[in-house]
């Protein structure tokens, strides 16, 4: 399960109507609780799009074959946001719990790419659909342990 401050949704979904028809991409701060079964996340951090800076379009291909490298079919965190991010929430006693990107004209749904480069099964993944520049359903998922496929997650959004 992951709890949402009820802010949460909106700020994600504001960052992808901006970044449309680009994937944006974040990082879920927050808290993991209840042994591994709740995320709990208190904010988000909108991070930039790398995917054209992982280096020459024949290393992406070789990433993912068939990928021209747009951006609006690919999201990467940049490390140093990655970290930037995390040392920001331990400092406040937090920690990254997830990542959300968005997926412009399709749906909220892991794709083949997002199951073979989600690396943590204990986060959530959160996909929401932009259709036509507007912000639709938003979803979230967990990865198996054995990393095989995504299971829907409940979401429920707490109070402030």
């Amino acid at each position: 399960m992951i709890k949402l401050l009820a802010r949460v949704p909106d700020e994600i979904k504001r960052h992808a109507e901006r970044e449309y028809p680009q994937e944006c991409c974040g990082l879920l701060i927050g808290r993991i609780e209840d042994e591994g079964r709740t995320r709990l996340i208190l904010e988000t951090y909108p991070a930039a799009n790398a995917w054209e800076d992982a280096g020459t379009l024949e290393h992406r291909r070789q990433i993912a074959p068939g990928d021209v490298g747009l951006t609006t079919h690919r999201m990467l965190i940049a490390p140093d946001d990655y970290r930037r991010a995390e040392l920001s929430a331990v400092k406040r006693g937090l920690g990254v719990a997830g990542d959300y990107h968005s997926h412009p004209d399709h749906p909220a749904v892991p794709s083949r790419f997002d199951l073979e480069h989600s690396p943590w099964p204990t986060m959530s993944y959160i996909i929401v659909s932009v259709q036509k520049g507007q912000a639709s359903e938003l979803r979230s998922w967990e990865l198996e342990a054995d990393h095989s496929r995504f299971t829907e997650e409940e979401i429920v959004l707490v109070q402030e």
